[in-house]
């Protein structure tokens, strides 16, 4: 493997995104419509009387102001009710209504509040949701029947409790259907509320759907599983050498080339984006303006070439003295002579880089150089040929080892796929002469040529890159390539390499298609949903759907796992764990109640109950019971003139106590979140129990910690030597919680 010590390219990428403001029914277009005409005065009227039916907008805000925009045959009204500039207190009402749906509404007089001090909601998760059901009934009479609710999450420090939903018709999500609410979690006032919801929109009866049993077949029909070894460097870290390391690996792994949906009913693939397409639809989604101006291509591929390596004079002194290098009017002489390169007094050089890469193994510095060439100012404004003409050789030999050419002429006739195939295997041939018989010719290189209308003209695909892929075992490497680019008559645009040396690849002992299939439907449903799109007079286009997320199976054991064949860890947020060990026991309810709060130790599925915490999980847990205050774990210091065993007992003695939290540590770490240290030291302090005395050093922590009842002990005494659990751990910080939050 080599490590690049400095290199010249760098890609600069422009892109030009439209953002739109998150908006239900926000789509690529809308039309402005006068306010002032009647029709618009109507509809005006019928919306804000549905608000007003259903929204009790209080007497304070009497300034009222509205806008109202057309999204593909739907109308949008947005209301908003303020009060006066002389009122003590500011209040500010946002309505939202598109057709006869309420989409957003807004109260700032329950906005959310940050407190420094954590507290417990006082309303339990099931009064959280049937105030949220009430609110969306109130809202949206028609639509309360047809979601189900979840809550989303708990603020520990402020007042918020976030309701989400999802649409569902005929027990079925319906895709693009869902909203939220954010709501009070003390007292169950509205804050806010967002939906997006298509109106009127029909749903075809599942009854005649294909079984997911059905699907699993049809899809194998349907998707190619294709064997890729995909060659990556993995890293770790040397604690004998105390550096990290990199190291080449080979996945050996399955891709699938199916990506579309599926129609339930008939098991092929569903047509639904092309109908849009073909209808000038949307799905509401705001669009992207990804279109570059040739112009900008040229900009910015100049970019590319400009961007060079600064070196130090003493390093461009060395290298100029290397008498081995290839000088610059020698490698022009060589690429005059190079059929593909094929450069002539046109050109003129414009600027050149070098650079060096070092072998990790064997230290050997290999200099490269690219050189940048243009045609000649004089000659440039009505040149036929590519403009400008980039190179990297070998700094030694000169051997080229890719280029590109660009900013060309253009008017190209038609592609002649069979000589221009021709034409990219000899030049492949002749600079890869030495890996060429491991490669293979991408099926698309003879495609037939694209063509597409612009107006009453037709037009043609008048350049190609053909592609030649490495096989190893009859098993196609991922992105080792030999890329050759041909235009139409005949020249040689690019040729780029890439070949990965030193690797070992695993035997091509791998699971057949079929059972590559039954292993991934052990492991991953279809998803079954409704999806849609709408028509520009506003009609919604409804499809029953079936689609299998994107996955990478292991080809030999046929286990999900990442694109390059590595274990695959599923992230489970804190919210959702599932523990498998907890039914039952005496912290169960607390467990879960923290857990509500996105508070845990550990997201994995076995949550150890009976194992003794470590004092750095507990000082993890209270860090996030407290809100990021930072909880420090002391570490103990070598003294000097210890004795290499001494210091060994010492730090395993040390390793072993941090191991465990006892009930004593647990409340100095929670005294040292109140109590500065050198106030701590004074000797002011009563301590609160019996077995502690107040001349103890920690009297000071241990005092705060009962001041605020994070501790109490038992008959008296504080039991410090006690230690805990990881379940009583988290009891405490819930028993704490319980006790401010009253």
């Amino acid at each position: 493997m080599k490590k690049t010590i400095a290199k010249t390219a760098a890609m600069i990428m422009a892109a030009m995104i439209a953002g739109t403001t998150l908006v239900p029914m926000t789509v690529s277009a809308y039309k402005s419509v006068s306010t002032t005409s009647d029709e618009s005065q109507v509809e005006m009227k019928q919306a804000l009387t549905i608000v007003k039916k259903r929204v009790s907008i209080p007497k304070e805000v009497t300034e009222f102001d509205y806008s109202t925009y057309e999204n593909y045959g739907t109308r949008t009204f947005s209301f908003v009710w303020t009060t006066p500039d002389n009122a003590k207190q500011y209040r500010r009402i946002v309505v939202m209504i598109t057709g006869g749906i309420i989409t957003e509404y807004y109260d700032s007089k329950y906005d959310s509040h940050y407190s420094n001090n954590p507290t417990l909601a006082k309303l339990t998760d099931e009064q959280i949701l049937t105030k949220a059901k009430g609110y969306i009934k109130q809202l949206n009479p028609d639509i309360a029947d047809s979601v189900k609710l979840e809550v989303n999450s708990l603020g520990l420090f402020n007042n918020t409790a976030s309701v989400r939903f999802n649409r569902y018709e005929n027990g079925i999500i319906v895709s693009g259907n869902s909203g939220s609410l954010e709501i009070d979690k003390n007292t169950g006032k509205l804050n806010s509320f967002y939906v997006s919801w298509w109106e009127d929109a029909e749903f075809a009866d599942p009854k005649t759907a294909k079984s997911e049993k059905d699907i699993q077949e049809l899809y194998k029909n349907l998707c190619n599983l294709t064997p890729y070894y995909k060659i990556y460097g993995d890293y770790k870290y040397n604690e004998k050498t105390g550096k990290g390391e990199w190291t080449q690996k080979v996945g050996l792994v399955y891709d699938s080339d199916m990506h579309s949906e599926i129609d339930a009913f008939t098991g092929g693939k569903s047509t639904i984006w092309e109908d849009m397409n073909k209808a000038e639809g949307t799905r509401y989604y705001g669009a992207m303006n990804d279109a570059v101006t040739e112009d900008c291509v040229e900009e910015e591929e100049a970019a590319v070439e400009d961007e060079g390596v600064e070196f130090t004079p003493e390093e461009l002194e060395k290298i100029q003295q290397d008498e081995n290098l290839v000088k610059t009017d020698e490698a022009f002489k060589q690429l005059k002579n190079d059929k593909f390169v094929a450069l002539t007094d046109d050109y003129e050089l414009k600027s050149y880089d070098i650079y060096y890469e070092t072998d990790e193994k064997t230290d050997e510095e290999t200099f490269y150089v690219s050189l940048r060439y243009a045609v000649k100012k004089d000659l440039r404004d009505n040149y036929k040929g590519y403009k400008n003409v980039n190179v990297r050789i070998n700094g030694e030999t000169g051997e080229v080892l890719d280029f590109s050419k660009y900013s060309g002429s253009g008017n190209l006739p038609k592609l002649n796929v069979t000589n221009a195939n021709k034409i990219a295997k000899e030049a492949a041939e002749t600079y890869s002469d030495d890996i060429f018989s491991g490669y293979k010719a991408d099926s698309a290189n003879t495609a037939p040529v694209q063509s597409w209308k612009n107006g009453k003209e037709t037009h043609y695909e008048d350049a190609r890159h053909f592609i030649f892929n490495r096989y190893v075992n009859g098993i196609q490497v991922w992105g080792d390539s030999i890329s050759v680019g041909v235009d139409s008559n005949g020249v040689v645009t690019s040729y780029y390499v890439n070949h990965t040396e030193d690797v070992t690849f695993p035997s091509a002992d791998i699971l057949s298609e079929s059972e590559a299939f039954d292993k991934l439907y052990t492991q991953q449903d279809f998803n079954y949903y409704y999806d849609g799109w709408i028509t520009k007079d506003g009609k919604v286009n409804t499809y029953l759907i079936y689609k299998m997320d994107g996955f990478y199976l292991n080809a030999k054991t046929g286990k999900l796992c990442n694109w390059n064949g590595s274990e695959r860890k599923t992230y489970v947020s804190a919210k959702d764990v599932k523990y498998s060990d907890i039914k039952d026991i005496d912290q169960e309810e607390a467990i879960l109640a923290l857990q509500k709060y996105g508070i845990v130790i550990t997201t994995e599925s076995k949550f150890r109950p009976d194992e003794l915490i470590s004092e750095e999980d507990f000082a993890s847990l209270m860090t996030n019971v407290m809100g990021g205050y930072e909880v420090a774990v002391e570490e103990e210091m070598i003294e000097d003139g210890m004795s290499k065993e001494e210091e060994k007992k010492k730090l395993e003695a040390e390793k072993k106590d941090k191991a465990e939290t006892t009930m004593r540590e647990a409340a100095v770490m929670f005294g040292k979140l109140y109590l500065p240290a050198d106030i701590a030291k004074m000797n002011i302090f009563k301590s609160p129990f019996s077995d502690v005395k107040d001349s103890d050093k920690e009297a000071g922590y241990l005092a705060v910690a009962y001041e605020k009842g994070f501790v109490t002990g038992s008959d008296g005494k504080l039991g410090g030597s006690n230690t805990i659990t990881r379940a009583e751990a988290v009891q405490i910080m819930y028993d704490y919680l319980k006790k401010i939050s009253k």
